[in-house]
């Protein structure tokens, strides 16, 4: 019997299935997740309910220009940019067997990568960084998709006409987003939320652009893996498109960031002071946009390589 074991076992390394994903520890298998079972089978995301807050706002370039990767330019040069403030739920999922959890991110509008070889231009929403409640998510995201994934108690509530987000670490509030007198849109035309974050006055928003970075053990300021990732909007709407099934707009947003100190926020309290940096100039957008089904972000990819970056 343990012999059968053994050999069963043996069927399922990195070298017998190359094709499935694996993440540590490596020696049991492949590690089932949100875009593959145990067995290699892709994931049904149309029961996916989603559920998300939004605030974006006019800010300045130079209040934002150090956030971008020094590859990383905005579409349209000027003095002003476009920021979003998401606040997300995410339920009935099944690779957590129905559960869910909640999301906090920061989207930078109208960014732009160009390659060194062959000049494409990627263009799309820049996500410099992102909170969520629950570590297998978060490990998920960032080793198979490069995702600046970080951890935070996130606490929504909800009325039919409020929402709120409170983001705190062990204890120590550092952010909250506020929604209040939310009431339904008029023009309901079936629009989903990623046209709503992006205003076009930003510039083409053809997906999200992030920056994929793993440190190299035992030598500190190097790198070994340090890359641009792309995932298409357009992609992703192929594998699993969402729909939506109510969009509200709110008459008022707020977004409060707060930094702290090092004692409240050890580990935090370098990004959180950043981000308080960004001044808001003029919030043009605010609302709440309820969905159901999703893809799973599989379609993310190594900018400047034919190969996935999963």
């Amino acid at each position: 019997m343990n012999t059968r074991i053994i050999r069963k076992f043996a069927s399922f390394t990195p070298s017998k299935m190359s094709n499935l994903h694996h993440r540590m520890p490596t020696t049991f298998g492949p590690f089932p997740g949100p875009r593959q079972s145990f067995d290699g089978r892709a994931r049904d995301g149309s029961g996916i309910s989603n559920v998300e807050a939004f605030i974006t706002f006019k800010a300045q370039q130079s209040d934002l220009a150090s956030l971008l990767p020094p590859t990383f330019s905005f579409q349209k040069p000027g003095l002003e940019a476009y920021v979003s403030i998401t606040a997300k739920r995410l339920d009935n999922l099944e690779w957590l067997a129905g559960r869910g959890y909640n999301l906090l991110s920061v989207y930078i509008h109208g960014v732009q990568y160009t390659t060194e070889e062959g000049g494409r231009v990627y263009r799309g929403t820049y996500l410099p960084v992102l909170w969520e409640d629950m570590a297998d998510p978060i490990i998920s995201g960032r080793e198979e998709l490069g995702f600046p994934k970080l951890y935070a108690d996130l606490n929504i509530s909800q009325t039919e006409s409020t929402y709120s987000m409170i983001a705190s670490w062990d204890g120590s509030k550092f952010a909250e987003l506020s929604l209040r007198g939310l009431h339904t849109e008029e023009n309901q035309d079936g629009m989903g939320s990623r046209r709503l974050l992006a205003p076009p006055e930003a510039g083409v928003d053809e997906g999200i652009l992030l920056w994929r970075y793993m440190p190299s053990t035992g030598h500190p300021g190097q790198a070994d893996v340090d890359y641009p990732v792309f995932v298409s909007h357009a992609e992703e709407e192929k594998k699993q498109q969402a729909r939506v099934i109510k969009r509200l707009v709110a008459g008022e947003g707020e977004f409060k960031w707060h930094p702290l100190d090092w004692q409240a926020l050890p580990t935090l309290h370098h990004i959180v002071a950043r981000l308080e940096r960004i001044h808001t100039l003029d919030i043009v957008a605010c609302g709440l946009v309820e969905k159901v089904g999703g893809g799973d972000l599989s379609s993310a990819r190594r900018v400047g390589s034919e190969q996935p970056s999963l």
